[in-house]
């Protein structure tokens, strides 16, 4: 008993003191050494700048064949490994300009006056019965009118001109047949191009025009279909039906829209003027194209793998530079920055060809991989993510497929957005299905998803989409939160990893009976705490002391820094305290209808004493239990840190066995059923990692199990501060209750820190 009296317990307050200050120091040490990243702009801007110089880089073309070579050397220069360029076939579209002395693309419309043509005459036959009113001259291709994707290739001549509104189904139905007739429609949105495509065909159009209220410079679209949960070209939809029959399928400018009205209007007046269309499309092609995916990677240290990946390609008329090179060179300063962490999961790097024209890159990829696209933890989408407060475009938009992700990502946003970047904003949503580039594809697979992406821009799929459109000093902000997140999900956790390590236990348990057995350990340390308070003949006030506020001392470390601080500064500090503060209600709740009848009663020291363990016993019971919960889904992730953390929680369990055997014995408990009581409150930490395995399974989230354990940390800091502290105070032997506190304490700050 040397170490409870004199120059004995005076060193071990002093060790104690030692030991707690200096591992909360290296605590606080390794939390500051988090995930931090410093971006090399300049270097994105240069990737964007090489990859956007190629000019248009159309699925199929030699221009992404040179986009592919560049991206894999600069693969190559990071140290990725098991780079390569893998081609898959796929139908394409793309576009090829006469040579100058040949006829070039054209199209021209003009108010003429004559006949029409004879019923059943060929396209065009009465051109030379008519004579020029008015007309428009050549129109200038991509000024005044662009080809959306996959539209038909046909010489056209002497197309009537036609208004069918918004062609909604009602408009076609009303139109009846469309035979030889340029249809015009004010696109807006409300149908999808391919649904008004196929009606245009089926009702024998010669050309459909679209055209929307205020756009002046054309865009390219492509035309696409979703069946089956995939996202199909137009030629292959429908069991293939309409692919020997497309017609041209062209978007024209506003200006050019209220030309072709006027000719309308007029012909509509008099029944001797006619207004034509005449067309020269054969420039556009539609047929099997080969496609290039880029991928290279980063092996993890563990299990798991995480994709992230952006398209190559642009639109025929674009050199896509914020749509999407930015993306491209994002991807390859994650590449390079994730190649110097040393992270879990094995990270791989793609880049697509394709996706203008459908998601076909990542899409064909999938199928041709899908063993080991399956396996998959996270796929990770980069796609026009140029932001520029300057003009209104200073949000980035960040959506995932998992609802549980959001948090997370959350939090990863607000964190970045602390680094100077206050005229910046990140919006967080849920899409189930995927958005609108190739983490659709992968949605649709059933990958889990996180797209990042920016808002539509004025050069958006035109040829003004040049490197100067995209903004430097916002090109750090996506990269930033995409690293943060590859970080994240593949297991780089700083501050967090334990530092002593057990070898031979690596990976996952696959079967619930070894986290069960662990989480029985763990629990039943609570007896040992129980028969040290049993072997020991007499509790003195000192040892009484020392145990009560040993116990206080660990209670209330653990509560406030791990289970409240900790939990907090990973899922939010409202839910954490919320949890918490439910947990502190809770102890009054307990103690008020467990002991009301002696509320109003003076009660003996040995009463006190006896209520104070049971209480303790209480909120150990309910304490063990979401420590269970977290045991029995840590096993399931990794073997090793099951063990880890059950030697952990048995360390702490001891002296909490204490703290509820001792003041029941010197309560005049008894000491058998002190031990007993003490071991049995250890038993719901095998319990709740049983309800965790068996019965709650998938559901149980990350977020669930860290409220779990900030109720308990409500609890007991409560029982702490209420019960074992006050009591320790009772013994009257301040220098044993202070040294107790600070054993209890640096033990419990030790253990954190040594075994995580």
């Amino acid at each position: 008993m040397a170490w409870f009296s004199g120059r004995g317990l005076t060193i071990l307050g002093v060790i104690s003191t030692v030991v707690l200050l200096s591992s909360l120091t290296m605590s606080f040490m390794l939390e500051e050494d988090e995930i931090s990243f410093t971006v090399d702009d300049d270097g994105i801007m240069n990737d964007v700048i090489e990859i956007s110089s190629l000019g248009p880089r159309v699925t199929g073309s030699s221009e992404e064949v040179l986009a592919a070579e560049y991206i894999k050397n600069r693969f190559t220069e990071i140290g990725l490994s098991n780079v390569q360029i893998e081609e898959y076939q796929v139908t394409g579209a793309w576009f090829v300009d006469a040579e100058p002395d040949a006829h070039q693309i054209l199209m021209h419309a003009q108010l003429e006056m004559g006949v029409q043509n004879g019923p059943g005459l060929p396209d065009g036959s009465a051109g030379s019965g008519r004579v020029q009113i008015e007309g428009t001259g050549d129109l200038n291709h991509i000024e005044a009118f662009t080809y959306l994707g996959y539209s038909g290739a046909n010489h056209k001549h002497d197309n009537m001109l036609t208004f069918l509104n918004n062609g909604s189904s009602n408009d076609f139905a009303a139109a009846g047949d469309l035979t030889d007739l340029a249809i015009m429609i004010n696109y807006d949105n409300s149908r999808s191009l391919a649904e008004i495509y196929k009606d245009a065909i089926d009702q024998n159009a010669g050309v459909v025009m679209i055209y929307q209220e205020g756009v002046e410079v054309p865009p390219f679209r492509s035309v696409t279909v979703q069946e089956d949960g995939r996202t199909v070209p137009f030629p292959e939809a429908y069991n293939g039906e309409y692919a020997d029959s497309l017609i041209p399928y062209i978007f024209i400018s506003q200006s050019t829209s209220e030309i072709f009205h006027d000719y309308i209007e007029q012909a509509a007046d008099d029944p001797t003027l006619y207004a034509s269309l005449d067309g020269f499309w054969e420039g556009n092609n539609v047929g099997t194209r080969t496609v290039k995916v880029v991928s290279g990677e980063v092996i993890g240290s563990g299990e798991g793998e995480i994709m992230v990946g952006a398209h190559h390609d642009s639109v025929y008329i674009s050199p896509g530079a914020v749509d999407n090179a930015i993306g491209v060179a994002q991807l390859m300063e994650i590449a390079t920055q994730v190649s110097e962490l040393n992270l879990e999961s094995t990270v791989r790097f793609a880049t697509w060809g394709g996706e203008e024209l459908g998601l076909l890159g990542s899409q064909a990829y999938i199928d041709a991989n899908y063993d080991r696209v399956e396996q998959l933890d996270l796929y990770v989408n980069l796609d026009s993510t140029n932001l520029n407060p300057d003009i209104g475009l200073g949000t980035l938009g960040i959506e995932t497929s998992d609802a549980d992700l959001i948090s997370a990502v959350k939090r990863i946003n607000q964190k970045v957005m602390q680094n100077n970047w206050e005229e910046y904003s990140a919006t967080v949503t849920l899409n189930e299905y995927g958005g609108n580039s190739d983490h659709r594809a992968f949605s649709q697979s059933g990958i889990t998803t996180i797209g990042l992406y920016g808002w539509e821009y004025p050069e958006y799929h035109r040829a003004t989409d040049t490197h100067e459109k995209v903004n430097p000093e916002g090109v750090g902000l996506a990269t930033e939160i995409a690293l943060e997140i590859v970080a994240t999900q593949g297991g780089m956790h700083h501050g967090e990893a334990p530092l002593i390590q057990i070898q031979g236990l690596e990976g996952e348990s696959s079967s619930w009976v070894f986290p069960f057995i662990l989480a029985l350990m763990a629990g039943l340390a609570t007896g040992i705490g129980g028969l040290i308070v049993f072997i020991v003949k007499e509790v003195t006030a000192e040892m009484m002391a020392f145990l009560l506020a040993m116990a206080a001392g660990v209670m209330i470390l653990v509560s406030t820094l791990d289970l409240w601080l900790g939990r907090a500064l990973e899922f939010g500090f409202i839910p954490i305290t919320f949890a918490f503060g439910i947990g502190v209600g809770t102890v009054y709740a307990v103690s008020h209808f467990t002991f009301r009848e002696e509320v109003n009663m003076e009660l003996t020291r040995e009463r006190k004493l006896y209520k104070s363990g049971i209480l303790t016993a209480i909120a150990l019971a309910i304490h063990n239990f979401p420590e269970g919960l977290a045991m029995g889904v840590a096993v399931l992730e990794s073997a090793q840190y099951g063990v880890v953390l059950m030697a952990a929680i048995a360390l702490h369990n001891i002296p909490e066995g204490i703290a509820v055997a001792a003041p029941i014995q010197a309560g005049n408990g008894g000491r058998l059923k002190a031990t007993m009581i003490a071991m049995a409150t250890g038993l719901t930490e095998p319990l709740g990692a049983l309800f965790a395995l068996l019965v709650l399974g998938s559901i149980l989230t990350p977020v669930m199990v860290g409220c779990s354990l900030a109720f308990v940390g409500g609890i007991m800091t409560v029982v702490a501060i209420k019960e074992l502290i006050p009591q320790a105070m009772e013994q009257k032997r301040p220098q044993h209750m202070i040294v107790g506190a600070l054993f209890g304490a640096a033990v419990m700050q030790l253990s954190l820190l040594l075994l995580g």
